[in-house]
């Protein structure tokens, strides 16, 4: 399980070093070429936008691509911190330019920046410092966001990732050899949403949550960090948790399953260590974490010892930790033992990744976000093509990602409110606290109709729905898509259950199992619970 961990400098002083963001085991054939044009977009709505694509050579030498696709290497300077040339791309309002990779570029960035260029330097060795997470960096003001690829002989891979921050909204479109997909940005008005809703949590407990969220000199929110860049110490706020999680693990059995080859590993708490019989923890046992081992899952017991069985035991109960997901049923059982529904319940958790799932449909919040149940949809938004023929990389919503529709009717890859619905059985519409109107009342028999949604000449990969739960415990169901008929083929499945309140608004991914292109009626049925269990505000495919 490759981790989406990111490697981005913490101060001036510190050399970025990139990690390839593709596994040598699961990649395709050796097909890409190099060549590949690369369309920058500024769909922001602002005037003034830079772009920048960073990334090492293959022999891992740092630099820039420039305008003309041409890799310049960074030049190695006899003293830290030295200024490099001005690589920026200049984007205008609505502008685009086509940058062409000729050459490959490894564990790489595509940056955009709005109203002023970002400072880059050099280090000896050659180490490019990339902008830091302190305030005492020059980029501090800079409103900056990226997205992370390697591009090489295997493939193109290329991600968005909230493990280090929120920040402007990227998306990404890519054609080629795996056809057509595309990677939504993060949803209009999140960006202030998570801010809100972590000033909030502040209030409630006390924990320096507020301090995450990062504003210019105007006051408009910038950035929101991730815990692990937290520039208050969190301290001792995960200790009651922990406390309680070892007493309870004394006496009760916790597997952790380190999935594929790895397998399966059971221990219990003995004095201030859980010991799993027959891991090799090479020497590092797993006492009480920190709350930066936790946030970071870099450090501490919970360090990175690569793709060992401790390296897999570890990156599952870092991922347990984080979602407060050890004392629930089924919590010892990791990760198959609990249900995406049932995470971040605790009032100790991390309120950063409960709130990035709440208000973005994709994107890991954690380093280890990528750990779920076997079999689960991924949460993170990537792309992966063996062969590109194109990659569009967007700043701002929308950007080009969502196919028209070929044959009429509505595009599969908008977002189809629910209320907009042709025919329903059992359910009622009600204001909703996000505008406009959601369908509730939503039970066991329920159903909605879509009529002539158009899925194109592609079949999707992803079904997204915004949904929310108040319902009482005990009481869950699941959300089917089909196609066609009541009855008709299953696309995808969401099972849910209480997530904090009728309006507690969450958008939830699932794979899509079956192929599906061309214009069909699409139906959203509902299973489960006799009583209410879901409302639907809207959903989507994603390619």
């Amino acid at each position: 399980m490759p981790s989406r961990r990111t490697f981005l400098t913490a101060g001036l002083v510190a050399a970025a070093a990139s990690a390839p963001l593709w596994s040598a085991a699961t990649a395709p054939r050796a097909r890409a070429a190099a060549g590949l044009p690369l369309t920058l977009k500024n769909n922001s709505g602002s005037g003034t936008v830079y772009a920048y694509v960073s990334g090492a050579d293959t022999a891992g030498r740092p630099g820039f691509v420039t305008a003309s696709g041409q890799f310049q290497r960074l030049a190695n300077p006899s003293s830290p911190v030295t200024p490099i040339p001005d690589y920026s791309i200049p984007l205008g309002s609505g502008g685009q330019v086509t940058v062409p990779l000729n050459d490959y570029v490894i564990g790489g960035r595509v940056w955009f920046s709005v109203d002023k260029k970002i400072q880059f330097f050099v280090n000896p060795g050659p180490g490019l410092v990339q902008p830091g997470f302190t305030s005492s960096d020059p980029n501090w003001q800079t409103n900056w966001t990226f997205a992370e690829f390697t591009y090489n002989s295997a493939n193109l891979y290329a991600n968005i990732s909230y493990v280090d921050m929120v920040a402007l909204p990227v998306s990404m479109a890519t054609t080629g050899a795996a056809g057509s997909q595309s990677v939504s940005p993060l949803p209009d008005g999140a960006l202030g949403a998570i801010a809100d809703g972590l000033r909030a949590q502040h209030n409630t407990d006390g924990a320096p949550w507020d301090r995450l969220v990062a504003t210019d000199a105007s006051g408009k929110v910038v950035r929101v960090l991730a815990p692990g860049h937290s520039p208050v110490d969190f301290g001792g706020y995960w200790t009651n948790y922990l406390n309680a999680v070892w007493d309870h693990y004394r006496s009760t059995p916790l597997t952790i399953n380190g999935q594929g080859s790895i397998g399966a590993y059971t221990g219990t708490v003995s004095g201030d260590t859980i010991v799993f019989g027959g891991l090799n923890t090479n020497g590092v046992p797993f006492t009480k974490p920190s709350a930066i081992d936790i946030f970071g899952c870099a450090s501490g017991p919970l360090y990175n010892s690569g793709g060992d069985a401790r390296g897999a035991i570890a990156a599952r109960l870092a991922a347990a930790l984080n979602r407060s997901s050890l004392l629930v049923a089924g919590g010892n059982n990791q990760p198959d033992g609990v249900s995406p529904s049932n995470y971040y319940k605790d009032a100790t958790t991390n309120h950063y990744a409960r709130l990035v799932h709440q208000h973005a449909s994709i994107g890991y919040a954690f380093p280890y976000d990528d750990v779920g149940p076997t079999g689960s949809q991924p949460v993170d938004g990537h792309l992966q093509d063996p062969a590109p023929t194109s990659w569009t990389v967007s700043l701002g919503p929308g950007g080009g990602t969502t196919p028209p529709p070929t044959g009429g009717g509505t595009s599969a890859y908008s977002t189809i409110q629910a209320e907009s619905f042709s025919a329903q059985g059992g359910t009622q519409n009600e204001a909703c606290s996000e505008g406009g109107t959601d369908v509730g009342w939503i039970a066991n028999g329920d159903w909605l109709k879509y009529s002539s949604v158009d899925f194109g000449s592609s079949s999707p990969r992803q079904f997204v729905a915004r949904i929310a739960s108040g319902a009482a415990a005990g009481v869950s169901g699941a959300i089917l898509a089909r196609v066609d008929s009541q009855s008709g083929p299953v696309l995808a499945e969401i099972d849910f259950a209480n997530n904090g309140g009728w309006q507690s608004w969450q958008s939830v991914p699932a794979n899509v199992v079956r192929s599906v292109t061309g214009v069909h009626d699409v139906y959203l049925t509902f299973g489960g619970s006799s009583a209410d269990f879901v409302n639907v505000n809207w959903f989507t495919f994603t390619r």
